[in-house]
């Protein structure tokens, strides 16, 4: 006997549509950072069946709403070290993808943006990702709570965070861009601090004066492992000098075996009697 899955009620269709398409776990994407507009990946297998939406215009109808509106998406940061940096907003694939869906999201979360110009006494946001928040703003017009994922020690990007007065401008700026976006209801800064790394109060401070939530994760000290020589390095700076080392050692090395093989070379043409003159292989 053929079951009419349409003939459930609506409560237990969705019910099932939770259960294929809705993790309590952020959706996380990572990006292939060639191209300055970079395809993005699940990160991993989180258990979702997205192609359920697929099997015909009432369950997408249905069950699509679900999937945009009930899931948290991650995205990776954007790479602002290249001139094509302004095209490289790493949310834009998915929302291209997505298409007319975007308007159901309502949860993202991002890397904390990034400013340029703090060496001058001022902060200007990044133009990266200054375009981020207005795809955000002009397509996720349901968002409601958007995410930004801070790091301490801070990376060279975001020192104006370090300075107290550019700070306080520097996140003026970005609640200016915040209240651009019309739905937006929640602001939630995730901080992780390694170590005994100290976390400023007066930038915590000036983050809750903004309205936002700020959430501080205190993550064991980081070490930098390289794993063909076993070695742990308790700072970034120290595992960069001994993996430049190690390359400089292996290009010499590469360098004398390609010297040794020619100077082999050499000397067999030397001793082969078809070769008359040294012209040809000095």
């Amino acid at each position: 006997m053929a079951i009419n899955f349409f003939g459930f009620p609506t409560e237990v269709r969705l019910k099932i549509y939770s259960e294929l398409l809705v993790d309590s776990e952020p959706i996380i994407f990572i990006a292939d950072y060639g191209p300055s507009s970079p395809p993005l990946f699940r990160s991993k297998r989180d258990g979702l069946c997205p192609a359920l939406l697929r099997v015909n215009k009432r369950v997408h109808s249905e069950a699509s709403p679900l999937l945009y509106s009930n899931n948290r998406f991650r995205f990776p940061d954007i790479f602002t070290s290249t001139p094509s940096a302004t095209d490289s907003a790493h949310i834009a694939p998915f929302l291209s993808q997505v298409g007319s869906q975007t308007s159901l999201i309502r949860h993202i979360c991002v890397a904390f943006p990034t400013f340029n110009d703090y060496r001058h006494g001022r902060a200007r946001l990044h133009e990266a990702h200054i375009k981020n928040l207005e795809l955000i703003r002009d397509t996720c017009t349901s968002i409601a709570t958007l995410e930004l994922l801070l790091t301490f020690p801070l990376e060279c990007a975001n020192y104006a965070l370090d300075d107290s007065p550019i700070a306080a401008e520097a996140l003026h700026l970005l609640d200016t861009r915040f209240k651009a976006i019309p739905s937006l209801k929640e602001i939630i800064v995730n901080i992780s601090v390694y170590g005994e790394e100290d976390l400023s109060e007066d930038l915590m401070k000036e983050m809750r004066d903004c309205g936002w939530t700020v959430e501080v994760t205190k993550l064991p000290k980081k070490v930098w492992i390289c794993h063909e020589a076993g070695l742990e390095f308790d700072n970034k700076e120290d595992y960069e000098e001994y993996m430049n080392h190690e390359l400089l050692l292996d290009l010499q090395r590469e360098q004398e075996k390609e010297e040794e093989w020619w100077r082999e070379e050499y000397y067999r043409r030397r001793r082969d009697p078809y070769w008359k003159n040294d012209s040809d292989y000095d």
